[in-house]
């Protein structure tokens, strides 16, 4: 059994390290950030703003006892929401580390994935990692579970964009289907869209990551 716990403040730095390493082959982050020089260090800082400046104030991101692995969910009627002035200006720290290259690659693929984005209440899971040295332990089926159960308890759906046709039998093993796929303009990787249904209690089955 893993200890599955929500994310705090506290946890950003451990939470953006392990995330790093566990993006660094990711297609998409690979195609936006094509120096792996540079890569692993850019990610981390990237990883731990993000989550302190939005994923942790949304109060729907969890992790393992180790931050090792991290679901970074946005609630039914969060997505889309205007930020604050405040992490808008803590997130322009990213204007001036990444490549002006890097910058506009990050806003296609955000393009992309906000015109695709379905419409209804629904849980968004915006990201989910596990460091490559903690993988196929059960982790990331352990850390959607809190979610994934009270979407079934709700009754409510859940979506997600995957940047790996590797992962797909892994989110369909959890109740996702590939509703469809998107194409990043600029030779960008190609994304996979899908879309779970509420489960009836009893019916999901455990899965190994």
């Amino acid at each position: 059994m893993h200890l599955i716990r929500r994310a705090t403040i506290g946890d950003c730095a451990a939470i953006g390290a392990a995330q790093a390493r566990a993006f660094f082959d990711d297609p998409l982050q690979s195609w936006a950030l094509p120096d792996p020089g540079t890569r692993l260090q850019l990610l981390a800082e990237m990883f731990t703003l993000l989550t302190r400046v939005v994923s942790v104030p949304h109060g729907e991101s969890f992790v393992d006892a180790g931050c090792a692995t991290a679901a970074f969910w946005v609630p039914p009627g969060a997505w889309g929401q205007a930020l604050s002035d405040a992490a808008r200006r803590s997130l322009s720290v990213l204007d001036v580390q990444l490549a002006p290259d890097t910058t506009r690659r990050f806003a296609l693929a955000n393009d992309a994935m906000h015109a695709a984005h379905p419409p209804g209440e629904h849980w968004y899971l915006q990201g989910l990692g596990t460091d490559p040295s903690m993988q196929r332990r059960g982790l990331g089926a352990a850390v959607l579970a809190p979610v994934l159960e009270r979407a079934d308890a709700d009754a409510i759906p859940c979506y997600l964009e995957s940047t790996k046709l590797t992962n797909l039998p892994f989110y369909e093993r959890l109740g996702f289907a590939v509703t469809g796929t998107l194409s990043i303009g600029d030779s960008g990787p190609t994304l996979w869209t899908m879309w779970r249904e509420p489960t009836p209690p009893g019916n999901r089955e455990g899965v190994a990551s």
